[in-house]
């Protein structure tokens, strides 16, 4: 019969469940030791000085508050990620936040943000321009258009005419969206103007949506027209019309309306002056044949 083996002297024998404790015990505390050491590497050198964006630069426009635009900077760079890493950190800005923040200002446009070294930051944008103004007709709530027919911003209260006034009867006047298409509103533009070098002077614009304008003149009487139909042609009727001799006398505030609408056909309502002493005037409606 065999004999158990004696246990040496001095010498206990230690439970495996109380090893694998151990062990588990062991590398535990490594990997959160790990982790830890690895949180205080990143949170030391995102914090140091050498890594940490302390200027802002700004550049553009010529009436936009550049302090106005270094706030809004400054208020993107505070704060942390995960309660961490700095936010003013030079490889991790939040630089889609900051073109979001400065697009938010007033006349502000096409924001860039650029690290140009570990410390700075340049912050380059361009101004809108107000061009013209697009309103509602039941309220006096107006929006400054820029040259291409964006509204960017909500305008004063204005007085006199300045600037041109669009109407639309089928949308509402809204920041952040264009009157009308860009060629509509690049059309309309150059037809004023060139009713401009005549002598006629476009007060409001009008537009339906079937693409009708109605251009309401400063000195008085109404053009209408369409989009469907070119400057070229619309200008070429009205000239003609001009020139014929029932119609040689037409100007600005002696007539209701000539509609330009029907091509080579146009129609005119024309009012007559009131003569001195006399209580009333009397309209006429004429149709000419412009060749």
């Amino acid at each position: 019969m065999k004999q158990r083996p004696r246990k040496k002297p001095g010498f206990r024998e230690v439970n495996p469940a109380t090893v694998l404790l151990i062990k588990q015990f062991l590398l535990g505390f490594f990997i959160f030791s790990t982790i830890g050491l690895f949180i205080y590497g990143v949170r030391t050198v995102t914090n140091l000085p050498a890594f940490t964006i302390t200027t802002v630069m700004t550049s553009g426009g010529s009436t936009i508050d550049e302090e106005q635009v270094k706030k809004r900077v400054t208020d993107a760079l505070s704060g942390t990620y995960l309660k961490l890493i700095p936010r003013s950190f030079s490889y991790l800005y939040p630089e889609e936040e900051i073109v979001e923040a400065i697009s938010g200002i007033d006349r502000i446009k096409n924001p860039k943000v650029l690290r140009t070294d570990r410390h700075t930051l340049e912050v380059t944008y361009d101004e809108y321009y107000p061009d013209a103004l697009w309103c509602e007709k039941a309220t006096t709530k107006c929006f400054f258009l820029d040259n291409v027919g964006y509204a960017f911003s909500l305008s004063p209260h204005l007085t006199g005419g300045s600037l041109l006034r669009y109407y639309t009867l089928q949308d509402t006047p809204e920041q952040g969206r264009s009157v009308l298409l860009p060629e509509d509103y690049r059309k309309i533009k150059d037809f004023v103007i060139e009713l401009g070098q005549t002598g006629w002077y476009v007060a409001t614009v009008e537009v339906d949506a079937v693409r009708d304008v109605f251009y309401t003149l400063s000195q008085g009487g109404e053009l209408k027209t369409t989009l469907e139909q070119s400057n070229t042609e619309t200008l070429g009727y009205l000239v003609t019309l001009r020139q014929s001799t029932q119609f040689a006398e037409l100007a600005p505030g002696n007539f209701q309306y000539i509609d330009l609408r029907f091509g080579s056909k146009v129609f005119v309502n024309e009012t007559e002056e009131i003569v001195a002493g006399a209580a009333t005037s009397t309209a006429t409606s004429a149709e000419a044949v412009a060749e």
